[in-house]
């Protein structure tokens, strides 16, 4: 007989339980509908995202397409970065009593977590990637303008005739062969230093300021000959392209060094474990809606 009250007890605290339940997620829905809306946000903007064609050119599998990365680096840093910014400053606004809604809020929580990672991390790669094919690419036409000053400065050395054009060319000379000399010794050093860290701090200590001294040294020569001139003046355009040339070649050991920390292969799956966390926190609400009926 007595057990009768405690049984009737036990179905009104569950009851009431069920209520509380019902209530707190109906005030939950409410409180994260600007959170799910931006979260849909996401998901669409990411799911626009040709990220495929990053991958295959990335990989080798596909022509380099500058105006397609640039494309994408602004829609990540214009759209997507904005929006984990604003997925993370809703989040925190919510507040949730609950011990049954927090875990399932907590899901979410780590949903927007992962899409925040993933926003920096590709906004990060895409920087470096497109920074290094820049730099690359400006390397390469540095190389190749080396050869053509080269030959132009050559044949003009070659075409003084007069006494005065000679004594003019052989002074110049002079001096880019005590500069070629230093610049041939410190390039095989700048090449010999094993880390990137040591390379790109041997640039900024040894290379650049020496390659600012050989430029005051040709400036500094007494010449006046057409001749004479012009071929300082080629050899002065090679030596800020060799200057040029170095400060690019910092650019991108720290594009690749940059890169080196960044997998894609560990970027691109954070899209699909974000997605993944979606639907578990989706499924985890409707099992406390059902349990709540």
């Amino acid at each position: 007989l007595i057990l009768h009250p405690v049984g009737l007890l036990l179905v009104l605290l569950l009851a009431a339980c069920g209520n509380n339940l019902e209530a707190d997620l109906h005030t939950y829905e409410e409180s994260t509908e600007q959170l799910i809306s931006l979260n849909n946000e996401f998901n669409e903007t990411v799911n626009n995202m040709n990220f495929d064609k990053l991958q295959a050119m990335y990989n080798g599998d596909e022509d380099v397409d500058i105006e397609y990365l640039q494309n994408l680096k602004m829609e990540v840093d214009e759209n997507l970065v904005p929006i984990t910014e604003s997925l993370s400053e809703e989040l925190d606004n919510i507040e949730v009593t609950n011990n049954e809604l927090e875990e399932v809020h907590s899901i979410m929580s780590e949903s927007v977590t992962v899409k925040q990672d993933f926003a920096t991390q590709m906004s990060s790669f895409l920087d470096s990637y497109v920074l290094s094919i820049d730099s690359n690419a400006q390397l390469v036409s540095l190389s190749q303008s080396f050869i053509t000053h080269q030959e132009d400065r050559d044949n003009i050395i070659e075409s003084a005739d007069s006494a005065e054009e000679i004594d003019e060319i052989n002074k110049l000379i002079e001096v880019l062969n005590v500069n070629s000399e230093e610049l041939d010794k410190h390039s095989t050093a700048f090449h010999n230093e094993q880390s990137i860290k040591e390379k790109e701090k041997y640039v900024k200590d040894i290379m650049l300021p020496m390659l600012d001294e050989h430029i005051a040294a040709l400036n500094a020569l007494n010449i006046s000959t057409g001749k004479a001139t012009r071929a300082r003046t080629i050899s002065l355009e090679m030596y800020y392209n060799y200057r040029t040339y170095f400060e690019e070649r910092k650019n991108v050991m720290g594009s690749v060094e940059n890169l080196q920390g960044l997998s894609l292969q560990n970027i691109l799956p954070l899209v699909e474990t974000a997605a993944t966390l979606d639907e578990q926190f989706k499924e985890a609400l409707e099992t406390k809606k059902n349990e709540a009926r």
